[in-house]
This record gives C-alpha cells, structure tokens and sequence, in this order.
C-alpha cells in the first residue's frame, strides 16, 4: 500500500496532514505551516532530532498496524515510505 500523493504527509513520520488532521500540521517559527506535524515539529525544530529513520519505523509500526493488519505489513510499508519523505531522504 502506498500513500495518496495528493494527500500531504509529515515529512518526518508520514502522517497524513490533510484537512481532517489540520491540527497536527505544526507551525514554523514565523507562524506558516510547516510540512511537519505537532508530533516531530516544534517552532523549527525537531522534537526528537537524534532520531533516526529505523527509530521513526519503530515508533510508527502501532499506529500504522492498526490500518494495516499486521506488524509486519505495517513494518514493510513504513520501511518503504519514510525514505521518500524529506528529512529522511538523501541529499542532492
């Protein structure tokens, strides 16, 4: 399963950041929207910023198992998505 593209995702953990989740989109220090959500962003800053990629797999596997199925679809989706999302993908 990947996600709709055209829904936005926190560019962290790949939360859904569409209307029904507006207020999990936080804010950048200057007050716009940031592409993060409430639970990785925080006035510009990481809340977690020793966190890496497999920490953010670990953290999101129940939320996500929950729609899934199975952890281990849960795994394989999340292993698949956080990659492609900013501030996990390579530079260039």
């Amino acid at each position: 399963m990947t996600p709709h593209r055209s829904t936005p995702l926190c560019q962290s953990c790949g939360l859904p950041l569409d209307e029904g989740h507006a207020d999990l989109i936080a804010k950048n220090p200057d007050g716009t929207t940031s592409e993060y959500c409430t639970y990785c962003w925080d006035n510009g800053h990481y809340l977690y910023p020793d966190a890496t990629m497999q920490d953010m797999v670990e953290v999101g596997v129940p939320h996500v198992q929950s729609f899934m199925g199975t952890e281990a679809a849960a795994r394989d989706y999340l292993n698949q998505l956080l990659p492609t999302l900013k501030r996990w993908a390579p530079a260039g």
